[in-house]
């Protein structure tokens, strides 16, 4: 019985213990989109959470070649990689402009964009929810949060964003702090691009209302940090944090690095 107990309290030690990505793939810009190099990249890692950003879903050009069906391509990359994963709606590709009514599209299940997160562990709640557009701003932005049961029995919030590159930052960073984002009852993680670098007012927000758990350095290859990863105050130490490579087997996947930090809950 005292090895039984002992055991059980080493596992669940590490299992409060969480390797998180973060990772602008690009999708949005690569026709005939392929996992297989993204799966290979990402399983090197073995992360238990992993979350994307410009991801294009069920999409004309991400047809199947051979059957000319949509393809899932969130589904495609969690099977890949043996994870649970969930989509998190932006807008519609039709509709990239906004100039007609979201609404249109509600119950649209093709030619999707947004971001998505993967779990190695169950998600047992997600909400996915358009950020403000204001006059100016480029595309229409969203937020995507997933609560996760870990082995622990503890639950952890994660968010997944995408801010804007032209306009509106403000606006969209003022949801990521309120309550719909950073729960008061469970440890929030909230990652993604947020288009603006340290010290400007947004991630100066960002900052006052998250403690930032992520390696400072280049995110994008022009050599601006742009990603992120985050952590609801006094809730997690880093046990290691870097940005990792964007190339698989000589290809660049995308223009952005995947950030990656190893946390646990103190």
């Amino acid at each position: 019985m005292l090895c039984l107990a002992v055991c059980t309290i080493t596992l669940a030690q590490a299992q409060d213990q969480l390797k998180v990505i973060t990772f602008n793939i690009k999708s949005f810009e690569n026709s005939n989109f392929d996992v297989k190099p993204f799966a290979k990249l990402l399983a090197e890692e073995n992360a238990d959470i992993i979350c994307l950003n410009e991801v294009e879903n069920r999409s004309a050009r991400q047809m199947d070649p051979k059957t000319l069906k949509y393809r899932d391509v969130v589904q495609d990359l969690a099977a890949n990689l043996k994870l649970f994963g969930v989509f998190g709606y932006s807008y519609n590709l039709m509709n990239k402009n906004g100039g007609e009514d979201e609404s249109k599209y509600t119950f649209c299940q093709d030619e999707l964009y947004g971001n998505a997160i993967l779990s190695r562990y169950p998600i047992l709640n997600i909400n996915a929810m358009q950020l403000p557009r204001p006059a100016g701003s480029a595309d229409q932005r969203g937020v995507v949060t997933a609560e996760i049961l870990l082995p622990s029995g503890k639950m952890v919030r994660v968010a997944c964003t995408h801010l804007d590159h032209i306009g509106g930052q403000m606006e969209q960073a003022k949801v990521l702090v309120a309550g719909n984002v950073l729960s008061s009852s469970i440890p929030t993680i909230l990652t993604g691009d947020m288009n603006e670098w340290p010290g400007t007012d947004v991630i100066k927000l960002l900052d006052s209302t998250y403690d930032r758990l992520c390696q400072e350095g280049k995110t994008y290859q022009s050599g601006s940090k742009l990603d992120y990863i985050y952590g609801s105050k006094n809730a997690f130490e880093v046990v290691e944090k870097r940005i990792g490579s964007n190339v698989c087997d000589g290809v660049t996947l995308s223009d952005h690095f995947p950030v990656i930090s190893v946390i646990k809950f103190k």
